[in-house]
């Protein structure tokens, strides 16, 4: 897939042992010694080690790929991210934000390449992950995307293409984590002393003179949990966007005996373009709802009409079992009197034939 889409790099974001559990076979050589040559004959291609820089959190790795027909290489990045567990994620969003950010100067999503891989152990979890936060922050760069991004339809929208991405309600949590410090930070600056520091200090530190703004002050804390994933599969109107705001998950509180605060508003918010949407969905919602109705109506007629056919079909049997129990006796009745008849008939012919 990675040589048939002239993919630049892989991103991956499980280890290859988790829980003691294998998450994922060992596709790449890992070290430059003898015998680290992969080779797939049934695909005609092989993967050789190039070199490899570990950035703590992640490792980059530069594989050469090599078709064994044609003698063509190419070069391509293995992105490693190391700090992410099943069904959870980074501590902090900061780690992340670097991981993505170095991605992007790669090259490795320029149009001149195809598409990244990227994965994970399922598919979905992580990886959606992922892509939701790449995504939303790419629309931000818009001029659409400063007056609004609306996580959730992204969500709702790209599980259209794969179901179930986003699996747990932490990761959608730290989407919105992401998003919050990704506005609040220079976090694809060049130079590395502009970067925040790795230990999520902008999350966590309101104290300092630049956060003296109500908004700024509002996006340093953590949003709350998601709604349930099959909600999340529904996008709905105005009011729900703003019950999603308040959202707290009780179990949440009851281990940690803390509520979250509320997300922040988005800033400059215009929903006429949302409203739109919604109008457009429900109109939707509503002729998916009356088909659905019309068709069940249509059951239930036809239903109607086979109990009838149905119920004439026994009655027709029941008439025919009841005139094949009467023809029998009365045919041989019928036969008796004919014959009882010829018998008069010729016994009076005889005697007035004497006569």
């Amino acid at each position: 897939m990675v040589w048939e889409q002239s993919s630049k790099a892989i991103v991956m974001l499980n280890k290859v042992i988790e829980k003691k559990k294998l998450k994922c076979h060992q596709y790449w050589p890992k070290k430059k010694k003898d015998n680290d040559k992969f080779v797939w004959n049934d695909v005609g291609l092989s993967v050789e080690f190039v070199s490899k820089i570990n950035h703590g959190f992640y490792a980059l790795s530069v594989l050469k790929l090599n078709d064994l027909d044609s003698g063509e290489s190419r070069e391509i990045y293995h992105f490693h991210y190391t700090d992410w567990p099943d069904f959870g994620v980074p501590k902090t969003p900061t780690p992340f934000l670097r991981f993505l950010r170095d991605v992007r100067r790669s090259g490795s999503l320029d149009p001149s390449h195809g598409p990244i891989v990227i994965h994970c152990s399922a598919g979905i979890g992580r990886s959606g992950t992922f892509c939701l936060i790449d995504t939303c922050l790419i629309k931000m760069n818009t001029p659409e995307g400063l007056n609004y991004v609306h996580i959730r339809t992204l969500l709702a929208e790209m599980r259209k293409c794969r179901l179930g991405l986003v699996q747990a309600p932490e990761q959608l949590r730290f989407v919105y984590q992401s998003v919050i410090e990704a506005l609040d930070s220079n976090w694809e600056a060049e130079n590395e002393d502009n970067l925040p520091s790795l230990d999520g200090s902008l999350l966590n530190n309101i104290s300092g003179s630049d956060c003296e703004s109500s908004d700024s002050e509002l996006s340093s804390e953590a949003p709350p949990l998601p709604p349930p994933r099959m909600e999340s599969l529904r996008q709905q109107d105005e009011n729900d966007y703003d019950d999603e705001e308040s959202l707290v998950s009780e179990s949440d509180s009851d281990e940690n005996g803390l509520n979250p605060p509320p997300l922040p508003p988005p800033r400059d918010l215009d929903l006429s373009k949302s409203n739109d949407r919604m109008d457009t969905t429900n109109t939707k919602d509503e002729r998916n709802k009356n088909k659905i109705e019309e068709e069940a109506e249509k059951i239930k007629i036809m239903a109607d009409k086979l109990k009838i056919m149905k119920r004439k079909q026994i009655e027709q049997e029941k008439w025919e079992q009841i005139k094949r129990s009467w023809f029998y006796p009365l045919r041989n009745i019928g036969i008796g009197i004919l014959a009882l008849s010829g018998g008069v008939m010729i016994v009076a012919y005889l005697m007035n034939y004497k006569k």
